[in-house]
């Protein structure tokens, strides 16, 4: 059933065989099921990944259902990781996907990240990022992040190979409460699926080697006008002086 179900990839010569087998046996947490969350988690089981754990504290919302397609308006009021975990598992069969129905903290981050061999960000506030930043750098863990303002996406991969970074290494973050609020910004629903698109795209290279990664690049697309900029950072060449809005 693996090798029928995702036989597109046993053609590809950068995946095959022995990728597949690869990402059967690997362990990817996403913390974060919303506008990236919901995209990014369909396009890794859809890639083979065995094993999916989604963490994330909120329940499903009539507002929200429109980017967050995991979810039906029947679910409203369920927690997110249960609704999703009901959907995926009627189509990935032979997937496993773990459900965390709190928000990431300090009592538990680093108990449940050690258990994974990858992370997501799809969270949209800081104090969360900087934990999932953090935690990864601790535990020696990649962290892929992704976030998107309006329709300017930003995509990166902290903490891979020899860098060691987080977000407050390479932005200029701002205070607690000075950002503006989903529902005053807007999102593009699109963007925000192309935004989990590249993120798990981004996974998918760091597990195989692939080349190219964003390992020390910040990837800013609008998927609007289609134009994009590939910024390097290092800590030798100091934090980049950014001040980012995000959302999921």
């Amino acid at each position: 059933m693996h090798s029928r179900f995702f036989s597109d990839h046993l053609q590809l010569p950068f995946i095959g065989k022995k990728g597949l087998d690869k990402l059967k046996c690997t362990r990817v947490l996403v913390v974060g099921a919303g506008g990236l969350g919901c995209p990014v988690i369909s396009a890794l089981a859809s890639s083979g990944i065995g094993y999916i754990g989604i963490l994330d504290g909120d329940k499903v919302e009539l507002k929200n259902l429109a980017r967050q397609y995991l979810y039906t308006p029947a679910q409203v009021g369920e927690w997110k990781t249960a609704a999703a975990v009901t959907h995926l598992r009627d189509r990935y069969q032979e997937t496993i996907f773990k459900a965390y129905p709190f928000f990431v903290d300090e009592t538990n981050i680093h108990a449940i990240f050690s258990a994974y061999d990858i992370v997501i960000d799809a969270t949209d506030n800081f104090p969360s990022r900087l934990r999932i930043g953090h935690a990864g750098i601790q535990l020696g863990i990649p962290i892929v992040y992704g976030s998107i303002f309006r329709s300017e996406v930003q995509i990166t991969v902290f903490n891979n190979e020899t860098q060691r970074l987080a977000i407050d290494d390479v932005f200029t973050l701002q205070p607690a409460g000075e950002g503006m609020g989903c529902e005053v910004s807007g999102t593009y629903v699109i963007g925000s699926m192309v935004a989990g698109m590249l993120m798990a795209n981004e996974v998918i290279k760091v597990l195989l080697d692939l080349p190219d990664k964003l390992t020390g690049k910040l990837l800013l697309f609008d998927v609007l006008s289609l134009q994009k900029r590939v910024i390097n950072f290092s800590l030798q060449s100091g934090p980049t002086e950014t001040t980012l809005e995000m959302k999921a």
